[in-house]
């Protein structure tokens, strides 16, 4: 019998008799613990069974990009692999889940299109996953067999591949104990998955939303339990930020019944709260935050689901092997993108939030610049302007020695840079849908070259037709929080037509841009650079190795007015 087979064999005597102490929703506290650093809180499952005898704990990670190797802010899968050993010793039963966004975002793992993740999952003793948006990100091909060298289940129920109705992977699956209870376990990822990753990307397949999502789990939970689970589970990746709304994990929580435990990803944050179901009944959710500086524990005692956070800094248990197999693939890709590349005397903000989500950095004027440069060198005609998805930029690039590996974190998404030909209708349009969520944090926020605009937040963003294939809407009235004043230093004329250099994630309606998707399909010519590359060409070759000082500070492109003190 293997290592996962024996935790599951020790794990029935555990949760088949946990389930009898089973409360009322509203019994639920929260509660402080004071050997976590966060805040603990704990629900009565609405489960009913034989009184429990043995402890069981749920082990969860997400939105873990690929950062898998330790360091200071990073527990690294070896401590994911050593924790679920560490509660085994300590005589609970054990599942290891993930809730999503694990093959893609850092250099680690982008380097082999997240080849590598399926081993380090393998050797932790992963027993299943959720599928997140930017597992899609090299295209749903190589997705597949990523999915096939997983030697547990990958589960999402609520994308169907849309020519033949069936679902794209496994939604479910029922983990029978030794002793004969049962516990299911479903899966959900976000329908923002269709602007999130490059549309390209997700062609063919439908994601339910709204209320097709909240009856696609109605349906799971109810087909769980007429198995006879006694506890289920969704591993989603959903997120709660409002933007989300209505297909957030709240959401689907509020209008379902049964569920027991959320374990939600997506927007990289801390989770762990009680949220009352359709029939009032309370239902933990939680998340971790991301890049695992967290790993989540549920435990359930006494017919009480509970959560803790083993942070990074506080946890020092690392399982040998699993290191060993990380670093020996950290160390080849840090041989090939150590290369020194260039020098810059000042930090270059790319940093998320505030930064270029809602405001213009230097990173954000820098890469833009390359883009305009570069679509020149490639295609011969010097572009009216550049733009790109704040969602692009990953990190800022230090003051100091730049390596081929801060230009790839930097921008580390394998998008291509090409030119589109767009109307100054369709750019108004799409800078008005950008910032929709301005000022929060977003995303779609453009980051900008030749082109000078302002935003006032405090105008309300009026909501038009939603877009097809995306869960954004366009704007009713374009113009009514953003104002272009200047394109190429020719002023701006909506009638004019504009040579645009981006990305061909932009370019096809990825995230709220879906005003160029006309002219991509009428006018697109790439350049077949990706991002860093076309960094790494213009530090090198324009700006002969140093970033000059004009990006010492913003360059005053985008304005934003009415913002909340």
């Amino acid at each position: 019998m293997n290592a996962s087979r024996r935790f599951i064999a020790s794990l029935a005597v555990c949760v088949a008799l946990l389930f009898a102490l089973v409360g009322c929703a509203s019994g639920a506290q929260v509660s402080e613990n004071a050997s976590s650093s966060s805040p603990e809180a704990s629900s009565p499952s609405s489960s009913s069974a034989n009184v429990p005898t043995a402890k069981l704990a749920i082990i969860h990670t997400n939105d873990t990009h690929g950062y898998d190797q330790a360091s200071d802010t990073c527990l690294g899968m070896a401590a994911v692999a050593q924790l679920k050993a560490d509660y085994e010793t300590e005589g609970y039963d054990v599942l290891l889940v993930d809730a999503g966004d694990a093959l893609q975002g850092n250099v680690l793992v982008d380097d082999s299109q997240g080849a590598v993740v399926p081993g380090f999952m393998n050797a932790c003793g992963y027993d299943a996953m959720t599928l997140g948006n930017h597992e899609f990100d090299y295209g749903a091909d190589v997705l597949q067999e990523r999915i096939d060298a997983c030697n547990f289940p990958v589960l999402c129920a609520n994308i169907t591949v849309g020519a033949t109705g069936e679902p794209f992977t496994q939604a479910n699956t029922m983990i029978t104990l030794s002793d004969g209870t049962k516990v299911g376990i479903f899966g959900l990822d976000t329908p923002e998955t269709m602007t999130k990753s490059a549309p390209k990307n997700t062609a063919g397949l439908t994601f339910a939303q709204g209320q097709d999502l909240y009856d696609c789990a109605q349906e799971q939970i109810d087909g769980l339990k007429s198995q006879g689970c006694d506890l289920v589970v969704c591993l989603g990746h959903l997120g709660e930020g409002n933007s989300s709304a209505p297909n957030r994990a709240r959401d689907v929580i509020a209008n379902t019944q049964g569920l027991d435990l959320f374990i939600d990803g997506h927007d990289h944050h801390v989770e762990n709260a009680v949220v009352k179901d359709q029939a009032g009944s309370g239902v933990l959710a939680v998340e971790t935050g991301s890049y695992l500086a967290n790993i989540g524990v549920v435990t359930y005692e006494n017919g009480v689901l509970t959560e803790t956070l083993k942070s990074a800094g506080g946890y020092e248990g690392a399982n040998p092997d699993v290191a060993a197999q990380v670093d020996a693939i950290a160390a080849d890709v840090e041989s090939r993108l150590s290369e020194r590349v260039g020098y810059s005397p000042f930090t270059l903000n790319g940093s998320v939030f505030p930064g270029v989500r809602d405001r213009e950095t230097t990173l954000g004027d820098f890469a833009t610049d390359a883009f305009r440069w570069e679509a020149k060198q490639a295609l011969g005609n010097e572009p009216d302007a550049a733009l790109l998805n704040a969602g692009a930029f990953r990190s800022s690039i230090e003051a100091g020695d730049i390596t081929v590996r801060d230009l790839h974190n930097a921008l580390p998404y394998s998008n291509h840079l090409c030119t589109i030909e767009v109307t100054g209708a369709q750019l108004l349009e799409a800078l008005e849908s950008a910032t929709q969520q301005s000022p929060e944090s977003t995303g779609a926020f453009p980051q900008v070259s030749g082109i000078t605009f302002t935003l006032d937040v405090s105008v309300p963003y009026e909501k038009g037709e939603q877009y097809p294939y995306s869960t954004f809407y366009k704007p009713a009235n374009p113009g009514a929080r953003v104002t272009i004043t200047d394109v190429n230093g020719k002023g701006f004329d909506k009638n004019a037509t504009y040579l645009l250099a981006t990305t061909d994630f932009v370019a096809t309606g990825g995230d709220t841009y879906y005003a160029f998707t006309d002219a991509f399909s009428k006018s697109m010519e790439t350049t077949g650079y990706t991002c860093f590359q076309t960094l790494q060409y213009y530090l090198s070759d324009a700006c002969e190795g140093t970033v000059p000082e004009q990006y010492a500070e913003p360059a005053g492109r985008v304005t934003v007015i009415g913002r909340p003190e």
